[in-house]
């Protein structure tokens, strides 16, 4: 359409009404026995609460379940047709609420980088598994783990947020920032440090009312919808708003001229509207009939939508899964960090959860390769890998193929490692629950392309009764035992980490400490691994107090890379003079900063005013936490040899 859609449609509206009107000028019938619907009032005074109608749903039973024994949260499919899996509340919840037991969150690292040495530097390869399950790093401050702070850093949420879908006009929930946790861990005498992702405990948030049953959504962003053929007309985030500013008009003209019409004449001249055949994404947000029209009319476009995604609670206990059975805490074994824990009895033989899974090929997509990584001017060295992934730590292999399998099922990812203890096992899904297509055990593996999730799913079962807040132990096989023990024994740590301290924990102990300058960094030098990050607003004004500390309070600030070049007391305060330095991530800083390429080209040499302390933060070197120490554990669990299908046995994926 040559003009704007909402425009369009409100001129395609006011001719459909003109040539109604000329029908009833013309004497033509439009009926009058027809009541129409008094819409006068939205609410009655017993329905307000603070002059305000209460539009609350009530549960798909009538009933509110009581957290405790029951299962309060679900994964099974999708209310959205062809979405998969999603989340499913199977109770009330308000805004404020945290859902859910918090997640791991997993960066992936340089990814593009390191999968580019297999493609001669072309980042184009031709199949990623990870494409719709990463968020951007940012989102969950992981930025600093990478060189590239902008974009080098991705965010495996294998938890809710892996199965949590997004419906534009229904936003119900987001995403808190993870805690930074690194289990008491410290590399100059624990050989688990680095061998687990500190990022835990990342809460899911209710921002909107859910009633029982209904799906978890949140957000994508538009750019999701609108970069993808097949959702060319799947409303967008503006159209919502806008089919209710249309309906508010169309009803506005029912009042104002068309008072005389019978219910019945105006349903048809809705339809007229409804029913135009040249479809839009905004149509497609427009209530479909009378019914509906008056329910937005009443209570807002979100009225019309919570039915059709909103689940029975008896479908979700017969073919969902609870996932909200584990909780996350310190494990009883003193190298593994966190652990998963009961929040509840489970009995024997029990559906603890269940996780869909990712596959990937081959392991090639887990290795870090030797690179000058700060700059990625230059590909990789193939043939020299530094290290994997700590993504690698959470997936499954088995030594008679090259495939691997990556579940992102709530809570999975904290079950350790015992054999002596392990009370939980795994199976495969039965065929059509939870999206799990078991013709794919007799296949090849080759058939799952080009699909990052080909539709396998696996159910942790427990294997004897266990009680509220026991720990779980799954037995990840002799190759992995083997691989730990090695790894034990083996183990020495570096003769310059006795004193280590994180830039993190160093901030947390000196918030407010006086910063050396570069002459004085000479005598008294800062940790290897620290680096300074400024705050300021290139070409206006320096950052206030009250302004620092609400950047450095969101997870997404960066800072630009800076030194310390002098430093004075004024009104009792320290302030200081920075450097701003050379960045390799400095295209997407001048974005950042809403600076051309012309104006940014004096940024890394140019000297602030004076600015405050708190403006200033210390900072990890890129590549120097605990997980990415090349001495760090890595190693896959082991895909249980019975439940490993015979189609698979012997797969070997070359390259990628």
């Amino acid at each position: 359409m040559s003009c704007n859609t909402f425009f369009c449609m409100i001129g395609v509206c006011f001719f459909i009404l003109s040539l109604h009107l000329l029908s009833v000028v013309a004497g033509l019938s439009v009926g009058d026995t027809d009541e129409k619907i008094d819409r006068s009032e939205s609410c009655t005074s017993d329905e307000s609460k603070d002059g305000e109608c209460d539009w609350s749903y009530e549960s798909g039973d009538g009933s509110v379940s009581e957290e405790g024994s029951t299962c309060t949260l679900y994964l099974a499919e999708s209310s959205i047709p062809g979405a998969g899996l999603g989340i499913f509340s199977a109770i009330d919840r308000k805004e404020g609420d945290i859902v859910g037991n918090g997640d791991v969150i997993i960066p992936v690292i340089d990814f593009v980088y390191h999968m580019s040495a297999d493609y001669k530097f072309n980042p184009s390869f031709h199949f990623d598994p990870t494409t719709n399950y990463v968020w951007d790093g940012r989102e969950f401050g992981l930025q600093y783990e990478t060189a590239l702070v902008n974009n080098g850093v991705a965010a495996f949420a294998p938890g809710l947020d892996c199965a949590i879908n997004c419906h534009l006009g229904l936003l119900n929930v987001d995403k808190t920032p993870p805690v930074y946790d690194t289990g008491n861990l410290h590399r100059s005498k624990d050989p688990g440090a680095g061998g687990f992702t500190p990022y835990r405990n990342s809460s899911t948030v209710v921002t909107a009312f859910i009633p029982a049953g209904g799906e978890l959504f949140k957000s994508y962003g538009n750019d999701y919808f609108l970069t993808r053929k097949s959702l060319e007309l799947v409303p967008v985030w503006e159209d919502y708003p806008q089919a209710e500013e249309f309906v508010g008009l169309f009803n506005k003209l029912w009042d104002d001229e068309l008072s005389h019409l019978s219910f019945g004449a105006v349903s048809d001249l809705w339809n007229l509207v409804y029913e135009f055949p040249l479809r839009s994404r905004l149509f497609n947000a427009l209530p479909k009939n009378m019914e509906e029209f008056e329910e937005v009319i009443l209570k807002g476009i979100r009225a019309i939508l919570q039915p059709h995604f909103t689940r029975d609670l008896s479908y979700l206990k017969q073919h969902g899964r609870c996932v909200d059975n584990i909780i996350s805490q310190p494990s009883n074994l003193k190298q593994a960090g966190r652990g998963a824990f009961a929040t509840r009895h489970l009995s024997r033989d029990e559906i603890v959860t269940g996780a869909p899974l990712i596959w990937f090929p081959n392991g090639d997509y887990f290795k870090m390769y030797e690179g000058n990584w700060s700059s990625q001017v230059d590909p990789p060295d193939i043939k020299n890998q530094a290290g994997s992934q700590i993504f690698l730590n959470y997936c499954w292999t088995h030594a008679e193929s090259t495939l691997f399998l990556c579940p992102y099922g709530s809570g999975v990812q904290y079950i350790n490692h015992n054999q002596s203890l392990a009370n939980i096992r795994v199976q495969w899904t039965e065929d059509g629950e939870m999206g799990h297509m078991a013709k794919r055990l007799v296949e090849h593996p080759e058939k799952m392309f080009p699909k990052a999730n080909p539709g396998l799913s696996l159910e942790f079962i427990a294997t004897r009764d266990i009680a509220p807040g026991e720990e779980l132990f799954f037995d990840y096989g002799d190759a992995w035992e083997k691989a730990w023990n090695a790894h034990v024994t083996l183990w020495v740590p570096d003769k310059n980490h006795s004193q280590y301290q994180s830039a993190r924990e160093w901030n947390e102990e000196f918030p407010n400490a006086v910063l050396r300058t570069v002459q004085e960094q000479v005598k008294e030098p800062y940790p290897d691994h620290f680096m300074f990050r400024c705050l300021k607003e290139i070409g206006a004004y320096d950052v206030t107090v009250e302004e620092a500390l609400e950047l450095w309070s969101e997870v997404r600030t960066v800072g630009l890379p800076c030194s310390i070049q002098e430093r004075h007391m004024t009104g009792g305060e320290h302030q200081y003079i920075v450097h701003f330095l050379p960045d390799p991530d400095y295209e997407s800083n001048l974005d950042e900063l809403g600076l051309g390429a012309d104006e940014g080209g004096q940024l890394w040499w140019m000297e602030t005013d004076w600015i405050v302390r708190e403006a200033i933060k210390v900072a990890d070197v890129p590549y120097t936490t605990d997980m990415q120490m090349k001495k760090a554990f890595r190693h896959p669990m082991g895909i249980p040899d019975e439940i490993f299908p015979a189609a698979w046995r012997g797969y070997r994926a070359v390259g990628l």
